[in-house]
């Protein structure tokens, strides 16, 4: 792996860990999943717009292909709104400790995905993998 992608995964590694101890804070009080994630996602637009129109970018959204789009806002449905109203509903309820490595078994989800329906390869590394992931939600529970 490229030095700068490593560097960008660990960031990634220690915001995406970082965040559920504040939304786990968020969701102590009296507000429910579904207003937390739309309160969550509110910033992330108007940030996400207002980084277009400085950029000069909003154009791009008018350029891209439909099917290329339909796939991006069925993703962002699926995670951004349906897997992020699961996670708050289970983060509200449950120890964060266990949620977050529970709920972070999505590569294993993906994987099957990818090698079922994008006709990816299957190798002796992915499977060890996924007994790992498999091995830690086990341990985790």
């Amino acid at each position: 792996m490229e030095k700068k992608a490593f560097l960008y995964a660990l960031l990634t590694a220690l915001i995406w860990g970082l965040a559920p101890a504040f939304e786990k804070m968020g969701l102590k009080g009296r507000i429910d999943p579904y207003v937390g994630v739309v309160m969550r996602t509110i910033p992330i637009a108007v940030i996400g717009i207002t980084g277009l129109l400085f950029m000069g970018r909003l154009r791009d959204i008018a350029a891209a292909d439909t099917r290329s789009i339909l796939f991006v806002i069925t993703g962002g449905l699926l995670a951004g709104f349906l897997g992020q109203l699961s996670f708050y509903s289970a983060l509200k309820s449950g120890e964060a400790s266990v949620v977050v490595p529970l709920a972070a078994t999505y590569p294993l989800v993906a994987l099957f995905i990818s090698v079922l329906f994008l006709g990816e390869s299957f190798t002796w590394q992915k499977l060890v993998g996924i007994g790992m992931i498999v091995g830690g939600v086990i341990f985790v529970r």
